[in-house]
């Protein structure tokens, strides 16, 4: 069977988007480890405004799991800083 040069682009257009995705599940996989987001390393800066943040939020009354959720940090960290 001849395809067409019109037929051809197209099939060459999925190709790329079928890659395309696939790069991306592989790159939104690699982001996690057993289920949970990678750590990353803050700079010293960014740990501290962090700690600060924490506690304000706190002062306000926001519950440590939800400051540990938005964080990536566990609790225990979280009541650690208080």
């Amino acid at each position: 069977m001849q395809l067409s040069k019109t037929q051809v682009t197209r099939l060459n257009r999925i190709i790329i988007t079928a890659q395309r995705i696939l790069e991306t599940a592989r790159l939104e996989q690699s982001a996690f480890h057993n289920g949970m987001p990678r750590r990353r390393r803050r700079s010293s800066e960014d740990a501290a405004k962090m700690r600060a943040d924490i506690l304000a939020k706190r002062a306000k009354g926001i519950p440590a799991a939800k400051l540990a959720e938005r964080y990536g940090v566990t609790t225990a960290y979280i009541y650690m800083i208080k």
